[in-house]
């Protein structure tokens, strides 16, 4: 897949090259990389925002536009018409790292569960359905709790979507685990890494099968179902979900140095990578911002073997790129909001 043009309308403020990247990732899949609001994204002051662009997928090229109005809803459109903004997702395929990736490893489970659902979204079309029927349920759930009436109606919805998406979790983070211990120890020099998935309805991975997933999610509802009343919200589901990660034996969250956490998380997005190109056949595009930030030289050095057979990436950094990373290379600079090349 390849970006062939953007054009970006009160979008947050372009004159930062991270926000750039970030006009990119939402044209492609209507949404932030960061999980930032639509209204966030607005440039100061204004009152909706409007990004296109063509892109070439498959071999084919299709124009594409997310557009956003305050107090309004998001519309978007492929060659012209309307269409809902999962559909994005079966045409385009798109990885970003940056420094906030770190939080990945050190931040709170939100941002692990988020990381997940983006690129698990972009294999599979039934796990992108399960999870939006997942959360309609759970709102009105929480909704009938928050008002004191009866929310055991929702629990057959979430133990039917749920179940689905815990089963793609667990199937997703074992495949992306090889990639990413693998990758991890290449850009480290041999150091390990270990990726656990914690669901909150517990069940063992890679033995377990839809009935009994299903039935052990029944049977927590039950459990909680008093305590859920008293605290007005659902506390057991896939949205509860944790995912661990083991950096050299250790809690990579509490015990991870800054170095480690963004040397993980810069693995954890080129595993990413590799999983989405041999799953659809076709490179994804690739954002990299900052990647060097708190690797010394040595890291990154390992890191940059890791470019090897990529498609279309941009990357942004305020120094100098390394030289090995020009070749072929376009070179474009940003000031004042304006993109020039040079």
């Amino acid at each position: 897949m390849a970006i062939l043009s953007l054009e970006t309308t009160n979008f947050r403020n372009l004159s930062g090259k991270t926000n750039l990247l970030e006009a990119i990732f939402v044209v492609c899949l209507g949404r932030s990389q960061r999980g930032a609001a639509d209204l966030v994204l607005l440039n100061s002051g204004a009152e909706h925002y409007r990004l296109s662009g063509e892109v070439e997928s498959g071999g084919r090229r299709v124009k594409l536009a997310v557009a956003y109005q305050k107090g309004g809803r998001k519309k978007v459109t492929l060659d012209g018409s309307l269409v809902r903004a999962a559909e994005l997702y079966e045409h385009n395929s798109i990885v970003a790292a940056g420094p906030e990736d770190s939080q990945v490893l050190s931040g709170p489970p939100s941002g692990r569960r988020l990381f997940v659902d983006l690129y698990l979204s972009q294999l599979s079309r039934t796990y992108l359905a399960d999870l939006s029927d997942y959360q309609r349920a759970l709102v009105q759930k929480n909704a009938a709790l928050r008002n004191e009436l009866d929310p055991s109606p929702f629990d057959p919805l979430l133990v039917q979507y749920g179940t689905r998406i815990m089963l793609e979790r667990a199937e997703f983070l074992s495949a992306l685990t090889v990639k990413a211990v693998t990758g991890y120890a290449a850009i480290t020099g041999g150091e390990e890494l270990l990726v656990e998935y914690q669901p909150k309805v517990p069940f063992e991975s890679g033995k377990a099968d839809a009935a009994g997933v299903a039935s052990a999610f029944r049977a927590a509802l039950e459990k909680m179902e008093q305590r859920e009343r008293a605290a007005q919200t659902s506390l057991v589901g896939p949205h509860r979900d944790e995912i661990g990660f083991i950096i050299c034996g250790l809690p990579a969250r509490t015990h991870g140095s800054q170095g480690q956490w963004r040397a993980a998380a810069v693995a954890l997005k080129l595993a990413v990578y590799e999983l989405i190109r041999e799953k659809r056949g076709e490179a994804p595009v690739l954002l990299l911002d900052e990647i060097f930030a708190e690797l010394d030289n040595e890291r990154a050095e390992r890191l940059m073997e890791r470019f090897g057979g990529a498609g279309q990436i941009f990357l942004t950094t305020a120094g100098e790129p390394p030289d090995s990373l020009l070749h072929k290379a376009r070179r474009f600079r940003l000031v004042g909001g304006e993109v020039r090349e040079e």
